[in-house]
């Protein structure tokens, strides 16, 4: 296929017109556009990467605001650096979630790890085909191994020294199996520095390697052919976000697309969009007339409040003086609002409401109150005078005992309410032992019944495995202290079959008693220490408190 136009000019984005075949990456070409100013490719990256950057946010800091800054900084990186990223030896997709996944686990990881497999993960695993690959190579791991690649992918790799080479084979094998390396000489290279190679580039891609494991990897990936294999380690640590993505929970658009675009030379507006109305137009173009703001209503100051407007005080006149009689004017009371009468003159002439006696004399008010009215109101506020002293000396005069009476019946009433509230407990505690008491002893008449005593350092256990149930019975049992800012709960697993099974938190009372009655069929009993609030991944950790094998014991 031909790369030129019809006027003989080269295409600007070689993807429009070039058939790549398995090489073609539309993420790369979104990111040359946006290099060039595109605001729809600019979208277009938000809308196709924001929910995989924003999930591995939250998988790995355990926040979703922290997320949600995480995913607008790394898009605005990215569109900033577009035209790099682009001329890059990554994918562009890869490239951007590598980028996305230094910066998540910069911000130390925190919170609990999430199972990637889990039924209850996401609603559907058939809407892409990568992330369905994906889920079967994880499903083909051993429990142990599985959650292993699980923490690293979520940031987590509890590894120092000579400890971390076993694990980072492991990551190395999976990631191997989504994108195949291609070590040097064909195949997967079981020599040492193949070995070696696989396992530093798996924790490189992972952005779990440490200054000297990253040191060590440039040189082995000094050559051409092996440097293929850190970028096919970076390739299928991408794919891993595919089992992670969450979409946000607000539009990424306005904050990550702020001020793209407006530096140097803008991009012209896309076809059919037109310039909105709050810009300024262009020059040669009348700018509307701006519509005139209606005069305020209210024209007076902080200091001369306005009470209404002057024809108002003139028909009111001034305020009721107690005992004043009614004014005499009754052409000022009966004229209508419609026609107001005139304000005095300030040459003192006469008008309606003046005085004759004197120009220095008070206008007779509008209104004034009667004398009744005055006496009655009078004797109110006397009433009212004495009944706040005989209050005031009430309270005064308020004897000892009948304060001290007071505050012991408050005391006795709370009392009464918190024995009431003990009562409860120890009664719902006696029936709840004599339940267990009762299961103990039919399961331990059972002809398929297997006592288990316990091995633990916590503690004294014991349990009895039957056929369909199990009961299990713990004394002198201690909580532990907080594991930095962790806190540590006790949980009961079981084995079906060589199969975990997870059978909740064990709560530890006052007294480090501990009786549960499991309701369904396991093989043996195992206590273990695990972060608050529960492990959920369905594996147990290897901190195992208590452990009621009947292999182990002989039963």
């Amino acid at each position: 296929m031909s790369t030129e136009g019809h006027a003989g000019e080269t295409p600007a984005i070689p993807e429009d017109t070039l058939d790549l075949g398995d090489r073609l990456d539309p993420v790369r070409t979104l990111l040359r556009r946006a290099a060039g100013g595109d605001q729809r490719a600019a979208r277009a990256l938000v809308d196709v990467l924001g929910p995989r950057i924003h999930g591995l946010g939250v998988h790995i800091t355990g926040s979703t605001a922290k997320a949600g800054r995480l995913t607008v900084w790394v898009l605005r990186s990215c569109l900033r650096d577009a035209g790099q990223l682009a001329a890059s030896g990554l994918p562009g997709e890869a490239a951007v979630l590598d980028r996305a996944r230094r910066a998540a686990v910069a911000t130390e990881p925190s919170g609990d790890v999430r199972s990637l497999v889990a039924p209850d993960a996401v609603s559907d695993r058939t809407r892409d085909r990568r992330e369905v690959t994906v889920m079967r190579a994880l499903l083909d791991l051993p429990a142990r191994e599985r959650a292993l690649v699980e923490s690293a992918a979520q940031g987590r790799f509890p590894y120092t020294g000579t400890a971390r080479q076993q694990p980072a084979m492991v990551l190395a094998r999976l990631l191997d199996s989504l994108v195949p390396f291609g070590q040097p000489g064909g195949g997967a290279s079981t020599d040492g520095t193949g070995v070696e190679r696989g396992a530093l580039a798996a924790l490189d891609a992972l952005a779990l390697a440490d200054d000297g494991e990253r040191a060590r990897l440039r040189a082995l990936t000094a050559g051409t052919d092996a440097a293929g294999v850190h970028r096919h380690a970076i390739e299928a640590a991408a794919q891993l976000t595919l089992l992670t993505a969450v979409a946000p929970s607000r539009d990424l658009h306005e904050a990550v697309l702020e001020g793209f675009g407006a530096s140097g030379t803008g991009h012209a507006p896309a076809p059919g969009q037109t310039h909105s109305p709050g810009r300024t137009p262009a020059p040669g173009h009348a700018a509307p007339p701006a519509s005139r703001q209606p005069e305020a209503a209210y024209h007076g100051t902080y200091a001369t409040p306005v009470l209404g407007t002057d024809t108002q005080r003139r028909l009111v006149g001034p305020p009721a003086m107690t005992g004043g009689m009614p004014s005499g004017v009754p052409a000022q009371a009966s004229a209508p609002l419609s026609a107001p009468a005139p304000p005095p003159q300030a040459t003192g002439g006469a008008g309606p409401g003046s005085s004759a006696s004197g120009p220095g004399a008070a206008p007779a008010p509008a209104f004034a109150f009667s004398p009744r009215d005055d006496a009655e109101l009078s004797r109110r506020r006397r009433r009212q005078a004495k009944a706040r002293g005989r209050a005031e000396r009430d309270r005064e005069r308020s004897p000892w005992p009948t304060r001290i009476l007071a505050v012991v019946s408050t005391l006795l009433l709370i009392g009464a309410l918190v024995a009431s509230g003990l009562l409860l407990d120890a009664r719902r505690d006696l029936a709840e032992a004599r339940a267990f008491a009762a299961t103990w002893s039919e399961l331990s008449v059972q002809e398929d019944a297997r006592p288990v005593p316990g091995l633990s350092d916590n503690g004294t256990w014991r349990a009895i495995i039957t056929e369909n149930r199990a009961a299990l019975w713990a004394e002198g049992v201690s909580e532990y202290e907080r594991d930095g800012d962790q806190e540590e709960v006790l949980q009961l697993w079981g084995a079906r079959d060589g199969i975990p099974v997870d059978l909740g938190v064990l709560e530890v009372p006052r007294d480090g008693t501990i009786q549960v009655v499991v309701p369904e069929r396991v093989d043996r009993l195992q206590v273990t220490r695990e972060h608050a609030p529960q492990n959920r991944s369905g594996t147990p950790s290897e901190r195992v408190v208590a452990n009621l094998d009947p292999e182990l014991s002989g039963t």
